[in-house]
């Protein structure tokens, strides 16, 4: 090879490892939230508890039925009326858009929590059905991520305006 071929590729062989190398580094390190700012393991199996509770009543339930949407064990885990009617007017949608058949959730299965904070969690739900039309057998489905905060020792959902 000749001095100044090799040179070049000296130098290019250089260029890409500091631009490999930029792309690594120079990002600060994930924060992780302090140990007294998350809910203690009491507080969290009964976080657990009641979304269980909640998620599971939506189960093989007509979604956009007025017995839904009187139902006082719903009720309880929002802090406002209106709250309550953003969030079935929001689940109620998804499910006629998916084309649910009977606007029914067949299997209600929470995926993940996790704390944003002492007082807020997100949580990760899918909901599946069969298609409103029976030759399509296969399953459908859509996920949600529900916002849930702590108000006065309940944890309550915060759901998106629509």
């Amino acid at each position: 090879m000749r001095a100044g071929a090799r040179g070049a590729f000296l130098l290019s062989a250089l260029g890409a490892a500091i631009s490999v190398a930029g792309c690594f580094g120079g990002s600060k390190p994930a924060e992780t939230p302090a140990p007294g700012s998350l809910p203690s393991d009491a507080e969290i199996a009964a976080f657990s508890t009641r979304i269980e509770k909640f998620y599971h009543a939506l189960e093989g339930v007509p979604l956009d039925t007025l017995v839904t949407y009187e139902n006082p064990d719903l009720r309880a885990c929002f802090a406002t009326t209106p709250a309550f009617s953003d969030y079935f007017s929001a689940l109620a949608t998804e499910a006629r858009l998916e084309k649910f058949r009977d606007s029914l959730a067949r299997t209600v299965r929470i995926r993940e929590f996790h704390f944003d904070g002492p007082e807020q969690a997100t949580v990760e739900v899918e909901f599946r059905s069969v298609h409103q039309r029976t030759l399509r057998f296969w399953t459908i489905g859509f996920d949600r991520h529900d916002q849930w905060a702590l108000h006065d020792g309940v944890w309550q959902i915060v759901p998106a305006k629509l």
